[in-house]
């Protein structure tokens, strides 16, 4: 999701010639649901400490910035770190389906 509109990024796209295309393209992505909460509003995490990285994280809640990060996505939900190997299903799907081989 934009945190702002894409008009105010206009100095950073005189200054990083494509930032706007890149920032449209991460809102755009489609990533992988949060391992832990089963939420869709994720994002990629990145340990580059640029300045073109630190506007994009200012720009979009699908890039997060860690300096060492512990996953490969971040959900902004929960807060918690996932990685593509946690991705299958969430946590919860196993209890989810456990309670429906009871009935």
């Amino acid at each position: 999701m934009l945190k702002r509109p894409l008009e105010d990024y206009l100095g950073y796209e005189r200054d990083y010639p494509g930032f706007i295309e890149m920032v449209i393209r991460y809102e755009n992505a489609v990533l992988p649901v949060c391992s832990h909460c089963g939420s869709a509003d994720t994002a990629k995490v990145s340990a580059g400490i640029v300045s073109r990285s630190i506007h994009l994280a200012s720009a979009t809640t699908k890039f997060k910035l860690h300096p060492k990060p512990p996953g490969r996505f971040f959900c902004n939900t929960c807060e918690g770190y996932f990685s593509p190997e946690d991705c299958a299903r969430p946590n919860w799907w196993d209890d989810l389906t456990e309670s429906d081989q009871g009935e």
